[in-house]
């Protein structure tokens, strides 16, 4: 359940209509396809707080060089090992959603060795998952292992910010007590 009021129902609000439209528009809801998912209606006493989370997944998650694929599977990774359940089933459905093979989805959740994967994007797996647990344990050989692989320093970096962007969310969806999109909601102002 919940520890905050979700708010479905943003009328009246003028900061919080243009959040929810935001949201909306990027393709973050939940059952209801005209209302944002849970994560974002979880901190809707915020919609300043709400934009600024908005901004930072429209730019690190939906732009950038790296596939959305692989920011996916990113994402649902680290969720997987930090045990986030919200995220895992979210970053699963998206990739589901972005028509990953079952097997390699099943690779990122559960085979240490992601051998459904071919080598880059199996480096920038363990890279990923490395610097969610320990991230003083990355070296410049880590860095340099996904130069050698062909990532640019640009790419590289866009994996550092999907690592950070993931565990951020994490602990969002975690503390906030956000239940997954679908399932039986409690604490929900309409």
């Amino acid at each position: 359940m919940s520890h905050f009021n979700q708010i479905k129902n943003s009328k009246g609000n003028a900061e919080l209509e243009q959040a929810y439209q935001q949201a909306v528009d990027m393709g973050l809801t939940g059952a209801d396809e005209n209302v944002p998912n849970n994560l974002c209606t979880s901190v809707s006493e915020r919609p300043d707080l709400l934009s600024t989370l908005l901004d930072l997944t429209q730019g690190t998650l939906f732009d950038g060089q790296l596939p959305p694929t692989i920011k996916q599977m990113i994402a649902m990774t680290i969720a997987m090992q930090n045990d986030c359940r919200y995220c895992s089933v979210t970053h699963t459905g998206a990739l589901q959603a972005m028509g990953v093979p079952e097997n390699v989805i099943k690779s990122c959740a559960s085979d240490p060795d992601f051998s459904e994967l071919p080598p880059p994007q199996r480096a920038i797996l363990k890279f990923a998952l490395k610097a969610a647990r320990d991230s003083q344990s990355i070296g410049k050989e880590d860095i340099q292992a996904l130069r050698n692989l062909g990532l640019s320093d640009g790419e590289i970096l866009e994996v550092i910010f999907m690592v950070g962007f993931s565990v951020f969310t994490e602990l969002t969806s975690d503390i906030t007590g956000v239940i997954v999109d679908g399932e039986e909601e409690k604490n929900v102002a309409v």
